[in-house]
């Protein structure tokens, strides 16, 4: 199955309350870019399929397989993640709002809000993220994931025993 469809798929609905969540940040670490890419005026944006980061996706694919929250953090506007979000079956979305980036201590803090509100336990979460600024999203949880070679990161991940998946190789769309 390619990553197209692997990412296109259907989510079946939740049969029973998740006892963890996963948070992916989504530019440089679900998706192999910097920038959620722009959609077009009058339709989608471009195809993500060889945008995604494959070990990213599939850990998005294992967590929602084992029935985990799987919420998407991303600087971007609730409305340009949204097709995204669909895609993929996400369950939440953390992103910008007027006012309230969503970047360094904010993504911290609207993780440890949405697990309080589904009331689960940090140590049972997990986050994969790219750079040092996600620093405060992977401290909030018990499962940090290093995507990368963000030296800060790799510092905390030595110390912290934090697993480590490569760096997206960009590729020409």
């Amino acid at each position: 199955m390619d990553m197209d469809s692997r990412a296109a798929r259907p989510r079946t609905p939740r049969l029973r309350t998740p006892t963890a969540a996963a948070f992916f940040d989504v530019e440089g670490t679900l998706l192999a870019v910097p920038e959620l890419p722009e959609p077009h005026r009058d339709g989608p944006g471009p195809p993500l399929g060889r945008l995604w980061h494959a070990p990213v996706l599939a850990a998005l694919h294992d967590h929602a397989a084992r029935g985990h929250l799987v919420v998407l953090v991303t600087q971007a506007s609730a409305g340009a993640v949204a097709p995204l979000a669909r895609e993929l079956g996400a369950d939440a979305v953390l992103c910008a709002r007027p006012r309230a980036p969503m970047r360094g201590q904010g993504k911290g803090y609207a993780a440890r809000a949405l697990l309080r509100e589904h009331a689960l336990l940090a140590a049972d979460c997990y986050a994969y993220a790219d750079e040092a600024a996600d620093l405060p999203l992977l401290a909030e949880v018990g499962h940090p994931v290093v995507v990368g070679d963000d030296p800060v990161l790799l510092r905390h991940a030595r110390r912290g025993n934090w697993a480590r998946l490569p760096a997206p190789v960009p590729r020409e769309t």
